[in-house]
């Protein structure tokens, strides 16, 4: 085969590997494990660009759809991010490429940690990395190393006889074969936790916030299970008035022993916890205050101005009832959410722990976005989690696969670190 057909053999091999993780399916998950083949093995780096560039293309296509839907807009803007995304994780492949094969073995590892770690990690979408628990169920960081190398070790062929390429081979297909013998399922929840899903679409909306806090107070009363876990977001905004309207439930739950974990936006501002304010709006008439918005008036209820909504709100994971804690969410969707130059922003918190403590144990969240992401799971897995929970809110991206990656890459990391997950989504 001539130099040019092998380029755009790779080309279209890539863009079906890229097709293929797009799916948000398992099986594509485990063939993108192929991309740094796809992506190196061209003969030039002109072609080498092409073919990441053709990956991630075909990979983040759901994004277009899903920014459209975010936004309500069918502007040129979510053409531009999907073009920009693919564009800014394929130079790193592209300054990888070289013809000297053997000097692949460092090359290529870099380059995947480029895309991992920040500011690339920030938008470190369709990892090769992420069906790593597919391959190596339970093999932990074993089985992510065997993803990352054997792809360079194929691609450095001058650097190893056919005998060495043979036993390399070899020994993946064993770890692989040792992996799926040795792995009894996915590991069950601990006793006790359950995940809610919700149907309440765009919580932002007038009156559902009122709804949606009737739907999980009941829940709470009705269940058995003293760990809850509900979706982001459900809670749009916690604030004075939130925790005021919650009092008497979350005494029950205290009562009970039972905790509450509620997806929400926290100003980055601290909540007034002092007690005259508390009683003041523990006076409040909700029910009229209801009535009052829904008849058309605005500005004031019961003489008290309305405050205008922050512009700085945490997406947050809030521990309510036997517990309380609150756990920020550490990426947010850039331009959707986190906006470094605008004041209407949720906050990058890179630093952030990865890790919450939930009935004595060391839970390992991952809010939504972070979810298609692998620098936010592998932070959290050098913090020793014993359980991972994943919380989301797909009702803008439920016309695309977006969801169901989310959903299988979370359970991938728990089958590879073998953890049980829990994961709530609204949509």
């Amino acid at each position: 085969m001539n130099p040019r057909s092998k380029d755009q053999l790779l080309l279209c091999s890539a863009i079906v590997l890229g097709l293929g993780e797009s799916t948000g399916y398992p099986l594509g998950m485990i063939v993108a494990a192929g991309m740094p083949l796809a992506c190196l093995a061209p003969g030039t780096r002109e072609a080498a660009f092409k073919s990441g560039f053709g990956y991630y293309a075909a990979a983040l296509w759901p994004m277009i759809p899903g920014l459209e839907a975010y936004w309500k807009s069918n502007s040129l803007i979510p053409i531009l991010l999907w073009i920009f995304t693919a564009f800014l994780l394929s130079l790193t492949w592209t300054a990888a490429w070289t013809s000297h094969r053997v000097h692949y073995l460092w090359r290529a590892p870099l380059a995947l940690v480029a895309t991992v770690v920040p500011p690339l990690g920030i938008v470190g979408l369709a990892s090769p990395l992420t069906g790593a628990g597919y391959l190596f169920p339970g093999a932990g960081w074993t089985g992510l190393a065997a993803v990352a190398l054997l792809p360079v070790i194929l691609l450095s062929t001058h650097a190893l006889s056919p005998r060495a390429r043979a036993v390399v081979i070899g020994l993946a297909a064993g770890l692989c074969i040792a992996s799926h013998l040795s792995y009894s399922g996915d590991a069950e929840p601990p006793s006790g936790w359950i995940a809610i899903n919700t149907h309440f679409g765009d919580v932002s909306e007038p009156f559902r916030d009122f709804e949606t806090a009737q739907f999980i107070q009941q829940k709470a009363d009705e269940s058995s299970a003293h760990v809850l876990i509900f979706p982001e977001a459900v809670v749009p905004r916690w604030s004075e008035a939130t925790e005021a309207f919650w009092h008497q439930s979350l005494d029950h739950c205290r009562t009970r022993g039972q905790i509450l974990a509620i997806g929400a936006g926290l100003p980055d501002k601290p909540v007034r916890k002092d007690r005259e304010t508390l009683n003041n709006l523990r006076m409040y008439d909700f029910d009229e205050a209801i009535e009052v918005l829904k008849s058309g008036s605005t500005g004031m209820i019961h003489g008290h101005e309305q405050s205008p909504l922050p512009e700085r709100l945490d997406n947050t994971m809030l521990l309510v009832g036997a517990e309380s804690a609150t756990f920020n969410q550490r990426v947010p969707v850039p331009v959707g959410m986190w906006r470094p130059f605008s004041k209407v922003s949720v906050p990058l918190r890179l630093n952030a722990p990865g890790v919450l403590t939930i009935d004595r144990e060391r839970a390992a969240v991952l809010i939504c976005y972070e979810q298609m992401l692998t620098l936010p799971i592998l932070s959290s897995m050098l913090e020793h989690p014993t359980v991972i929970v994943g919380i989301s809110n797909t009702f803008w991206v439920d016309h695309t696969t977006v969801s169901r990656f989310q959903a299988n890459a979370l359970r991938a990391w728990a089958k590879l670190f073998r953890l049980p997950y829990l994961l709530a989504v609204n949509s």
